[in-house]
């Protein structure tokens, strides 16, 4: 498993990718509500409605869904320093952000096993603008979580130890295990490299997860809610459907190339293709792209059947694919398995710096579909706008009583409002105080 030399971007190019991803974000979706005035579903119900009702304190070691969400839930404070109006802008640029760093990080750690920085800027764009990102993660801090979790697998399998390297991938896993206990998954890759670095700095990030899933399960305070259902057997078909057919043609026209069907000829062609690619890798290779190529089809796997055996197989939908049902769930997998196969067509020596013909082509498919898939519908699309709700809500508590579509109810703290954010049965509960 040998690694390749350290390349570094200069301060200047660091600053100016992480505000062009930035910006690309924030700008992304093709129809209202933008991001900067609109909050979707955990966004305003949960994060920033616990942000403005309680201590922050309290706040951060709350669990949702079972677990603590500590990135988003820092996030929400941000906001709440900010006038109310601003909040979607708020949350919505830091996500993006944060998003925008980890990309960059990702660039970088990645070139301990890719050598080309082709592929690796390919890789790196991915992270943000993968067309499965398009229908929900895009602009949320509900989903930052994902995100995170994908950096610190590149934390935990990078060599590099020097202090300032080691500060920045503490932090990144940190960060990733304090939002999201599936960084567990991990923890065993962790440790193997752990014992094979044989130095005391390599158990600093295996040290720093077990700690981090000692504090989620200290303060999980629910358990997480199911989906429902127990088909195991239609997992090799939404395999099919959602991850390998968007790998090669991203997300926004399945329905075109399933012809309406599930099952499709399309779908079941794709997953054979993956699975020749990589079959064909484990065969030919023998270094650090078979390690990368088998690792990443190892974990893209089980991030896809975690949350099927925990939370049941209705987190995809088994009718219609095409309209893209938790697709939040299929980011790791689709992400993992294009880690691998781009590892698969790098240069063999790390010193090469001329790129071979099968990268270039590679890397063109990957940034085709990302261009396809950059401004494709957003889930939010068509719902209300943040700002105008926030003013009839306001009126409503001026004059104590409903004004469609705000309704007021009375709690201990006295009056409240009950604003309809995205979609329908998603709404956020904010005392009348805060509206003044």
């Amino acid at each position: 498993m040998g690694a390749t030399e350290r390349a570094r971007l200069p301060l200047w190019a660091i600053g100016g990718l992480v505000g062009a991803l930035t910006a690309l974000q924030m700008v992304r979706r093709p129809s209202a509500p933008p991001v900067w005035d609109s909050l979707i579903a955990e966004d305003g119900k949960i994060f920033l409605s616990q942000a403005l009702s309680q201590h922050f304190v309290d706040s951060l070691g709350t669990s949702y869904q079972g677990y603590l969400h500590t990135v988003p839930r820092v996030i929400a404070l941000a906001a709440t320093w900010f006038p109310l109006a601003q909040a979607p802008l708020v949350m919505s640029l830091l996500a993006a952000l944060v998003v925008a760093l980890v990309a960059v990080y990702v660039f970088h750690a990645s070139a301990a096993w890719i050598a080309s920085p082709i592929l690796r800027g390919v890789l790196a764009l991915a992270v943000p603008f993968i067309p499965v990102t398009a229908r929900e993660m895009s602009g949320t801090v509900s989903n930052l979580h994902w995100y995170l979790l994908y950096a610190a697998f590149w934390a935990v399998i990078c060599p590099w130890r020097t202090r300032w390297w080691l500060a920045m991938s503490t932090a990144v896993v940190a960060l990733a295990v304090l939002s999201d206990p599936l960084t567990a998954v991990l923890l065993p890759i962790a440790l193997v490299f752990a014992i094979r670095g044989r130095e005391w700095r390599g158990w600093v990030l295996p040290g720093c997860i077990a700690l981090g899933l000692v504090l989620q399960l200290a303060l999980r305070d629910e358990g997480t809610s199911s989906f429902g259902g127990s088909d195991y057997g239609v997992l090799p078909r939404f395999f099919a459907e959602r991850v390998t057919s968007s790998l090669l043609v991203g997300d926004r026209y399945l329905k075109d190339v399933f012809g309406g069907t599930t099952g499709s000829p399309f779908a079941w062609a794709s997953l054979a293709v993956v699975a020749v690619a990589v079959g064909a890798g484990l065969w030919r290779l023998r270094d650090r792209r078979a390690w990368l190529l088998a690792g990443g089809t190892a974990l893209s796997l089980t991030f896809f059947l975690i949350p099927a055996i925990t939370r049941g197989t209705r987190f995809l939908s088994h009718k219609a694919p095409w309209l893209l049902t938790g697709t939040r769930y299929v980011y790791l997998p689709v992400l993992f398995l294009l880690t691998g196969l781009l590892a698969a067509v790098d240069r063999r020596a790390p010193g090469d710096r001329r790129p071979r013909a099968r990268e270039i082509v590679v890397a063109a498919a990957v940034l085709a579909t990302i261009v396809v898939g950059y401004a494709a519908p957003h889930r939010s699309s068509g719902e209300r706008r943040w700002k105008p709700v926030l003013a009839q809500a306001r009126l409503a508590c001026a004059r104590q009583r409903d004004i469609k579509p705000i309704k007021l109810y009375r709690d201990a703290q006295g009056l409240a409002a009950v604003l309809p954010i995205d979609p329908g049965r998603w709404s956020m509960p904010i005392d009348c105080s805060k509206l003044r």
